[in-house]
This record gives C-alpha cells, structure tokens and sequence, in this order.
C-alpha cells in the first residue's frame, strides 16, 4: 500500500539525492538534457548487445565508464518515475489526460513523438508507467540493471543469472518508460520542446538593439554576514567537517542573495585521493539540503604553493576571506602584499588572452551564420562564452579556473556581479531555452548530425553572446578603474 508521500520502504529510492525525490520532475529534465529521446534508445540498445554478446563494452572517446553514466542516467529515471506514479495513485490527479485534439497539435509541434505508444497510452502516460511498474518492481529494475552493467563489462555473455525473457522484457519496459517519461517531460516541466522553440527562439518584447548599462557592475567582494546567514554557514561548516574528515579549510568567500548560495573555498588533505571536482561535487550535494552552496576544492598543498608564489587568489582568499575551519595541523604561510601596478598588468594579460579569443571565436560564428552553417556557428558561440567568462573570473578573482560547463563559470561569476546571468534573462523560459541552446551545442555540434540550429535562434543567441562580451569589457573597464582609485 502506498500511504500519503511515504513510498514503501522495499520500493523507496535509493539513488536520488534529497531534492531529486523532492521533486522527480528533475530528473527526468536531466535525463533529456543528456540525450534526445532516440539517443536514450540507441544507448540502451548498444548496452543491450553487450550484455548477450561475448564482447565488453567500449566507448573510444570516453572508455568504459560511459557505460557507468548511462546506467546511473536509467536506475535514476525509474526511481523518479515511480515516484511520480504514485503521487499520481495518491492524488488521483484530474489534469494529466488530455484530448485528441491537443493530441495532434503535441505530435506536429514538439520535436519527437513517440512511436511505440498508441494513442490511448499517449494521451495519459501515467498509465503507461503503472503498467510497466505492475510488470517489474522498482527493485526489479535496479537489481536487473545492475546486472546489466556487471556483465556488459566483461567478455562473456549473460549467463543463467539472466533470462532471455528478463532481458526482453526489462528492455521493452524502459522503452516504454523512455516514451513515457518524454510526454511527461513535454507536459508537466517547463522546459516543453517544440520545433518552434528549439529553431525559432524569441523573448517577449525583443528590442532591435540590446542595451548596455555599465553601472554598478561590480559588487564588493567578501559582504558581511545576516545573523541567520552566519548560523546557517556555522550548520553547513559543522556537517562538511563530519562527513569529510580530510578537510584541512573552509573559507567563506561571499554570497547571493537570490538564489542564496554561500561560495566556499574548501582545503582538502593531500593525502585525499578523489579528484578535485568530484570534492566540490561532494560538498555541494551534502550540503544542499541545508542551503545552496558553490564550492571551490583543491589540495592543501595547492593552496601553500600559491601563497608562497604570490598568487593573488590564494592570498586573497586567506587574507579576506574568513575562515570558519581550520584543522589543527594545517599551517598557512603568511599572505603577500600584491602591488597595484602588478594587479593591474595580471589584468590585462587574462583580458588580453581569453577576453580577446573569446572576441574571434564570436566574429567566428558570424562568419560562419553568414554562410548558413549554424552548426558550427552555435559551436563557436559556446566558445566565446566559455572564453569570455574565464577572462572576468580570472581579472575580477585571480582565479585560474579550470572547468568548461557554461552553468558553473556563470554560477561562479554571481559572486561578484549579476550581469552575465541578466543578459540571458535565466529568470524567464525564453531565456532557459536559449541558454540550453548554448550549453548543448559544443557536444551537440562535434557528435550529434541530427543538430541543426535555425537561423533566427543564431541571430538571437548571437546577439545575447555579443551582449555578454560588452558586459565583460564593462566588468574589465570597472576592476581597473576600482584600482585606481584604491
């Protein structure tokens, strides 16, 4: 029996974080986001061939652990779709049917339909869930997935430990759910896909020339803290430090206020051996229960090094930062004074070498939507953004920032100005659309043929992409002239 919003203990989700099982809708928009539909399918059925053949799975661009991607992609998927049938059971909702008439319109406007339902499934897709769930468990799913991926991973073919009828049945099933999970994606999340939407993106109101406001750019560095905002870091301190004994240093850089999120800089042993990324990851997701948290790990070691040699982010950091936790055993050099002529030519010379490539690789993607080739015009676009927004880090912070995902560098830039986050306008489905657009097309571009951007979504995205790099001259233009003043 499934009682209120208590899921049954055998049956509960077991590989959802907190805010994902808060609200599964999530997951399913991440599921899209890392492959249309057919892309999903093909997945599945190239992992299907190496599960009843005599051969392990191999991927040349990314190795074995893709399979490991695909199959946290797929438990994650079930877990969130039976999560959703049974808030369906439970409510007994009224408002997920829909009509024939509607019917036709969502099959001639969004950009996949799917084949394998009728149209009496396709008009309810809950339903659909709740067949495939009455045929296997969740557990069922889980227990037969990972088998999937044990024996995909090795040379033999399944053995007794799965059925021919298991594996056709289980595979059935996720199509179905694929199909499923892509009506409700369309209908219930506000990120619905149309082929309008997708080649023809247009914000309300679009003015003819973008205008930019250089005022206020910057925002001081390092605010004070609200008294609810410094309990809430002491909670946050108190659970990295239990659930991460290897932490030598949290320092609380700055905040935002909308969403509120503490930056953190964490100092990790270094005798930790998990990647740096992975830390930051690991942080975040302990945290996010608790509050929004954006957090840059590296090393102890790193840290003492570039203290040593002068670097102005470290020192800065460890100067005006405070920290909130230090293990007893860590001991930090004493900052360095960095000179403002020596600030300012650090400035200049990031400016000079992404700030500027980020420039060509826009006249680039000009020239490229000048002879029709959008696809590599949306490529060359994600470029000059990825580049535009490592300069302004790398002038405003000092910080030598290593990641390429566009989401986290803007992420990073709102702690210390908004107007990267307002040129795309992230607060409206417009702008999320045309923001998605950017983030898909580097690997969209280089490894999906079916991608085939229109015109008038270049043009716009290339008018956003201009706008971006005027705001970061701005941004530029300001840091240096705050030097000079102080």
């Amino acid at each position: 029996m499934y009682y209120d919003k208590v899921a049954p203990w055998d049956q509960y989700p077991k590989n959802l974080y907190f805010k994902e099982v808060q609200y599964p809708l999530m997951v399913i928009e991440d599921f899209f986001s890392a492959g249309w539909p057919e892309n999903q399918r093909d997945d599945l059925k190239r992992w299907r061939y190496y599960v009843v053949n005599n051969e392990h799975y191999k991927d040349k661009r990314h190795g074995p652990g893709t399979l490991l991607f695909i199959y946290d992609l797929n438990v994650k998927l079930v877990e969130a779709l039976h999560l959703l049938w049974l808030d369906y059971k439970n409510t007994w909702r009224t408002d997920v049917a829909t009509k024939h008439e509607q019917l036709e319109n969502e099959r001639r406007e969004w950009v996949y339909w799917p084949k394998n339902l009728s149209d009496k499934e396709s008009l309810n897709p809950y339903e659909v869930i709740g067949q495939c769930f009455k045929k296997l468990k969740p557990q069922e799913y889980r227990d037969q997935l990972r088998e999937w991926l044990h024996v995909a991973l090795y040379n033999h073919a399944a053995d007794e430990s799965l059925a021919a009828g298991q594996i056709i049945t289980l595979y059935e099933n996720m199509l179905r759910l694929y199909s499923a999970a892509w009506i409700v994606h369309q209908r219930d999340t506000e990120n619905t896909i149309t082929h309008k939407a997708w080649g023809n993106v247009k914000f309300a109101d679009q003015p003819d020339e973008l205008k930019l406001d250089e005022s206020g750019l910057l925002r001081e560095l390092n605010p004070e803290l609200t008294a609810a905002a410094e309990l809430g870091l002491k909670e946050i301190k108190k659970l990295i430090v239990e659930r991460m004994p290897l932490v030598s240093l949290i320092v609380y850089l700055g905040k935002h206020d909308d969403p509120f999120t503490y930056y953190l800089l964490v100092l990790i042993d270094d005798g930790e051996k998990t990647p740096e990324h992975e830390i930051s990851n690991k942080v975040e997701d302990n945290c996010r229960y608790l509050a929004n948290v954006y957090a840059i790990a590296h090393k102890a070691g790193s840290a003492i090094a570039g203290i040593n040699s002068g670097q102005r982010f470290w020192n800065t950091a460890i100067s005006k930062g405070k920290i909130i936790y230090q293990a007893p055993e860590l001991e930090l050099p004493e900052v360095k004074a960095i000179g403002q002529d020596l600030l300012h030519c650090r400035a200049e010379f990031h400016w000079q070498r992404w700030g500027v490539q980020g420039k060509e690789f826009l006249k680039g993607a000009e020239r490229y939507a000048a002879d029709n080739n959008y696809k590599l015009a949306a490529f060359l676009l994600h470029q000059s953004v990825e580049s535009v927004l490592k300069a302004v880090i790398q002038v405003v912070l000092g910080y030598r920032v290593q990641i390429h995902n566009l989401s986290r560098l803007l992420r990073l830039t709102l702690l210390f100005t908004d107007a990267f986050k307002n040129v795309f306008e992230l607060g409206t489905p417009e702008g999320t659309q045309i923001f998605s657009l950017l983030q898909s097309s580097y690997s969209q571009s280089r490894y999906k043929n079916a991608f085939d951007p229109e015109k008038e979504s270049i043009e716009l995205l290339a008018k956003r992409v201009k706008l971006l790099f005027d705001m970061a001259e701005g941004v530029y233009n300001q840091y240096l002239a705050n030097l000079q003043r102080s």
